[in-house]
């Protein structure tokens, strides 16, 4: 068994949403692997929720590439126009590797970000479905159903907190490192298309929502996804290439914090 190098401080994994663009934080845990340097606990919004949960399931990132290359866009969008598709495919793609684990079950401590449009809130999921709270964290509004659950009605937590660095420090991680996969989004687009237009909005809204992630981050890892649309599921392993290449470049300032921070 290959040991795990021992910190003076625990680390907090913040990842962003980006919808398809997720996979790059694949990439990025496996440059934590390889580096051998743990993670203390992890919160998520969106497709970071996603990914972070398997991480914190102890999923290997090489297990969830294989099943993210048999996902079909038909498996998330269940009619002809994407509008209003049903928030409970996202969490039926989550269960294929997920199963019906509790957040209590899990092997790393996780929080997944999503917002009450009752209340305009936001809400951090800890407790309940693990596959299920990832799909109120990942389910964007007007191209998702929101899911109703304990008097709430949730969606996505980009529209308030894309990259949740803040609750990690609320978790206790000393160092907290956030991965940010929208730097090179938020421009807009000229299409016409509704769909197009739909997601250039949620781009533009995510974007003004990193900031409190910025201030509460001690590093940031930025793959360079610029090439990668958000909404296909061409390229899976290219983007988790560009994480990995990303993080390994902030890895020794990582290790650095872990041991000098404070």
């Amino acid at each position: 068994m290959i040991k795990r190098k021992t910190f003076r401080h625990t680390l907090g994994l913040a990842l962003s949403g980006g919808g398809t663009r997720g996979f790059a934080h694949l990439g990025v845990f496996r440059a934590f692997e390889q580096c051998h340097v743990p993670v203390s606990c992890v919160a998520g919004t969106s497709a970071g929720s996603i990914m972070g949960a398997f991480l914190c399931a102890g999923i290997p990132w090489q297990e969830v590439i294989v099943q993210a290359k048999a996902v079909t866009k038909k498996d998330l969008i269940n009619k002809r126009w994407v509008i209003g598709s049903s928030s409970s495919n996202i969490e039926s793609i989550a269960k294929r590797l997920l199963g019906d684990v509790t957040f209590e079950q899990l092997k790393i401590p996780f929080r997944a970000v999503a917002v009450d449009i009752a209340t305009g809130s936001e809400v951090v999921l800890n407790s309940g479905s693990v596959a299920k709270a990832v799909s109120a964290s990942s389910a964007v509004p007007v191209l998702f159903s929101p899911v109703k659950t304990d008097g709430m009605v949730l969606v996505d937590g980009g529209l308030l907190n894309n990259m949740p660095a803040d609750v990690c420090r609320e978790m206790g991680a000393d160092v907290v490192v956030s991965v940010d996969l929208n730097h090179t989004r938020g421009s807009g687009t000229s299409s016409d298309k509704l769909l197009d237009t739909i997601v250039a909005v949620w781009d533009i809204t995510a974007k003004g929502t990193v900031l409190k992630g910025q201030l509460n981050s001690d590093v940031i890892i930025t793959p360079e996804l610029a090439d990668y649309k958000n909404t296909k599921l061409e390229g899976i392993e290219e983007m988790a290439e560009e994480g990995y290449r990303a993080a390994m470049e902030k890895m020794p300032q990582i290790q650095q914090l872990l041991n000098t921070k404070f």
